[in-house]
């Protein structure tokens, strides 16, 4: 298989046609609010609160001392969420509401962590990602079609800290992105990258450290020509093609090359949802993986990645895979799959708080116990998940079931799924 860079792209736009019977209950995450934001990340002199987040790294971190960056430009009643991952130590949120005054983030040497900027209505502001940031609220706005005709020519012209914004509609493209630029759909429900059943990637990570990837649906990915086996970890991860796909070929220090953060994706209908390769390390939060043969694959990896509050639904052989990773699999619904968890070695992660319901199996080896560590097995409760709605039902034992320690903008602890954790308010309840 050819490297995804080299995939030919095609564009197409057109209008979405009525919701499909299984169309998901998410909506615009990521909308016009968020990303008409007023404010520059990059302006001169010093920001009056709330004309937008300004980031300053600070110096370059001495080789195994702490990392330290610094928000300003914050407005009162700004949310600022942290989330670490650390080797040896369980996940875990740290949640602060700003007062307008500069906030500094402190990491240890070797803490990978992602920090997420809300309004006091739950609309995304920014998020950095170790020294990377990726500023929503920003006057550096390119939009697709309006100002460029696909998306890849949006992003070339991108810079780190830039949005490029996509209108709702049907895309065909398979797009490179570039580093610290934030890929922002009008919603998972308008927004579709198809890729129409062809075996090709839909949006390649594998040069963008500090990026994001939020508000679409990517569906229609299938399996390429060349591989003896359909099993997701049978060949080397550039055998395979995703909704998503992020190789670590070229990372080294995941505390120097910042986690893409993939959030508020609707995945469905692909042979694999998302594919990790090697040591590139992403940040996989309030997705939906629906109908795809494999959900999340982690293929010849060996770092350590975050998967929370995220919906596994009728993947059909498998939810979540896991060849040689630590995985912190955390506050996630899987239900529905032959298989939810597959172990290929000993690598495991944290495997906490996650609620299991008419797998096959839920996971193909021990590594977790249900009953233990709050992780549950039971219909968890969705409003109505035949008809795509995966929102929790208020009698839903999955409500107020996490285990992170962070809370939700009500104040209360966090729920599991795509509509549960720090960045709950990103959908409509």
């Amino acid at each position: 298989m050819l490297p995804m860079h080299r995939v030919r792209r095609v564009v197409e736009v057109v209008g979405v046609p009525g919701r499909r019977a299984r169309r998901l209950g998410l909506v615009a995450l990521l909308g016009a609010a968020a990303c008409s934001a007023s404010g520059s990340s990059s302006g001169p002199g010093e920001p009056e609160p709330g004309d937008g987040v300004v980031v300053d790294p600070g110096p370059e971190p001495v080789p195994g001392g702490p990392i330290e960056v610094t928000l300003t430009g914050l407005a009162p009643g700004w949310v600022v969420t942290t989330s670490r991952l650390t080797d040896g130590r369980a996940p875990s949120d740290t949640t602060q509401v700003s007062d307008g005054s500069p906030l500094a983030l402190t990491g240890a040497a070797n803490d990978v962590f992602v920090a997420t900027i809300t309004d006091g209505h739950g609309a995304l502001v920014a998020t950095q990602s170790m020294r990377q940031p990726c500023t929503v609220a920003t006057s550096r706005q390119l939009h697709v079609p309006g100002e460029f005709r696909t998306i890849q020519a949006a992003i070339d012209a991108a810079r780190a800290g830039d949005t490029v914004a996509v209108a709702a509609g049907r895309y065909t493209e398979s797009v490179v992105m570039r580093p610290g630029v934030c890929l922002v759909g009008s919603g998972a429900q308008t927004t579709v990258l198809d890729a129409g059943g062809e075996p090709r990637s839909l949006i390649d990570l594998t040069d963008a450290p500090g990026s994001m990837v939020a508000g679409f649906t990517l569906r229609g990915v299938t399996m390429p020509d060349g591989c003896a086996d359909t099993d997701p970890l049978t060949c080397s991860g550039d055998w395979y093609a995703a909704g998503i796909y992020l190789a670590g070929t070229r990372w080294s220090d995941p505390t120097q090359f910042a986690p893409p953060l993939i959030i508020g994706n609707t995945f469905e209908d692909n042979d694999i949802g998302v594919l990790l390769w090697w040591r590139g390390v992403a940040v996989i939060r309030n997705n939906v993986f629906v109908g795809n043969r494999s959900g999340f694959v982690a293929n010849h990896f060996q770092s350590r990645t975050l998967i929370a509050n995220n919906v596994f639904h009728g993947n059909t052989e498998l939810a979540i895979g896991n060849q040689a990773a630590y995985l912190d699999i955390v506050e996630n619904v899987i239900a529905g799959s032959q298989l939810g968890v597959r172990f290929q070695y000993i690598q495991t992660g944290f495997i906490r708080c996650n609620r299991f319901f008419e797998n096959g199996a839920d996971a193909n080896e021990p590594r977790f116990e249900i009953g233990v560590d709050g992780n549950t097995s039971g219909d968890p409760g969705f409003v109505d998940p035949d008809a795509g709605d995966f929102h929790l039902a208020m009698t839903s034992p999955a409500v107020d079931a996490g285990c992170t320690g962070g809370v939700e903008p009500d104040g209360s602890p966090h729920d599991l799924g795509a509509f549960g954790g720090p960045l709950a308010a990103w959908a409509e309840r």
